[in-house]
């Protein structure tokens, strides 16, 4: 199930959504887990501009938060991994859940720096969030699926 945990980014401690099991084909797609991504996939992406710069789609191709893994969900997946593949560790078609515990990501800030895509779009996030006046990321994700459950 889709949690919230306190991760260190450099020197500041912020709230970051996570899944729990993987994401993407051959993964788990647990409900809550799946809506957790689509609705990061939203919120990154609100706008067709927005869209197209981290996942090559208009703002319609971006997936409804419903906890279905789709076809809409997969493309959206491997189109941030394409286009942000230099920013992640890896582009396999997967959101892997993240370690946050007792973890400083003393570089996650830096452009240079390579992440796993959970914490990337966690960071994308962050700033559309504040962007749109929607609260942390948390709080603008249960804005988009507020039926979403986190543990």
């Amino acid at each position: 199930m889709a949690k919230i945990e306190f991760a260190t980014l450099g020197n500041v401690k912020t709230q970051h959504a996570n899944v729990s099991n993987v994401v993407g084909m051959g993964g788990i797609n647990e409900r809550n887990d799946v809506m957790l991504i689509q609705a990061l996939f939203k919120l990154v992406g609100f706008q067709d501009i927005y869209a197209k710069r981290y996942f090559g789609l208009s703002a319609n191709d971006i997936p409804e938060p419903t906890g279905i893994f789709d076809v809409k969900t997969i493309l959206a997946i491997w189109g941030f991994q394409r286009i942000m593949s230099s920013r992640l560790l890896s582009a396999d078609g997967k959101i892997h859940p993240a370690s946050y515990k007792d973890r400083v990501l003393k570089n996650a800030l830096y452009k240079g720096s390579r992440l796993m895509a959970i914490t990337l779009l966690n960071i994308e996030a962050v700033e559309t969030a504040i962007q749109q006046e929607l609260g942390d990321v948390p709080v603008a994700v249960k804005k988009i699926a507020p039926t979403i459950m986190f543990t």
